[in-house]
């Protein structure tokens, strides 16, 4: 059983899904589901060419009910911009993009993804429904784009 959420980088204060078999999936289970809430994950204003990387953190506060004793799994799909983990842009107007990069660790050398294509996902240790964790942004300096604002979509899953 897996659950996705949605993410969208910069905006989604919250989003909530019910675990499902694929055999239940037109009816699901009362009572068994999780609520992700992400706490400000926004890099802030960016000047063109800056050499500095800005950079993030977020908290995020997951709670999950009925699912067992083992420590979810909460793992992100690549970039919705780019299709890779490697490789995450935000779109912004004109056709602009500005690279970033989601990790797991304070020191940013382990990226959040799935386990594939050499990111990791993450162990949402605790006990009880509620537990929490961070991930941290990077918006990589030496860049250009048009002004206004950059998003981007990751899909979360979280895994019992």
């Amino acid at each position: 059983m897996a659950c996705a959420i949605a993410w969208v980088l910069v905006l989604v204060p919250e989003a909530s899904a019910q675990f499902r078999t694929p055999r239940e999936a037109a009816s699901p289970r009362v009572g068994t589901g999780c609520t992700l809430r992400v706490r400000s994950f926004d890099f802030g204003p960016y000047v063109d060419g800056n050499p500095s990387s800005i950079l993030t953190s977020a908290l995020f506060e997951l709670n999950c009910k009925d699912i067992g004793t083992a420590a979810p799994v909460v793992s992100a799909g690549p970039s919705a911009t780019t299709g890779d983990y490697q490789n995450r842009r935000m779109n912004g107007p004109g056709g602009s993009q500005l690279r970033y990069q989601v990790f797991t660790n304070p020191s940013r050398t382990i990226v959040w993804g799935d386990g594939s294509r050499d990111t990791q996902a993450i162990i949402a240790s605790g006990t009880g429904e509620h537990r929490t964790f961070t991930i941290h942004g990077e918006l990589f300096g030496n860049q250009y784009g048009e002004v206004g604002r950059y998003g981007d979509t990751l899909v979360v899953t979280v895994s019992p």
